[in-house]
């Protein structure tokens, strides 16, 4: 995949993501205007998912683990689970931390059933596209398809 389309892009932050209500999950199936943008980011990573596989989505998880008592780093850790036509279950989980302090520290990484294919360091974070997309790829080289 190009370089290009690994970032956040103007699209990403404009579009919402619809889940249906049938996937477990423990935030809104559905933004509205005052919601977490990272929730929107979920969902996201969940549809893109069910997009590139194709698949069927089946729960999805957000997740802020603990913080440090003086609330410098932000962490989300996002679940989505899938299952492919073939019956296969398919768990991506992104994981994004950054600090609030000098020199702003960023971490990102993608799980794909339990391989990280990806992951990065003082970068930009990837887009639910790009996530979804590296997850697909993945899942293809790991059935040789």
């Amino acid at each position: 995949m190009s370089e290009d389309r690994l970032w956040l892009t103007a699209y990403d932050w404009s579009c919402s993501y619809l889940l249906p209500e049938s996937v477990a999950c423990n935030i809104p199936h559905r933004g509205s205007l005052l919601d977490y943008g990272a929730w929107n980011l979920a969902r996201g990573v969940l549809v893109e998912l069910c997009r590139a596989l194709p698949a069927t989505p089946i729960s999805l998880l957000y997740d802020e683990p603990v913080q440090r008592r003086n609330r410098m780093r932000v962490a989300i850790r996002i679940t989505a689970h899938a299952r492919r036509a073939d019956g296969q279950d398919v768990r991506v989980i992104y994981r994004s931390e950054r600090t609030d302090a000098e020199p702003w520290p960023q971490f990102w990484s993608v799980a794909v059933n339990g391989f990280i294919p990806a992951s990065g360091r003082d970068v930009q974070r990837p887009s639910p596209l790009w996530i979804a997309h590296t997850a697909a790829n993945t899942l293809h080289a790991e059935l040789g398809q």
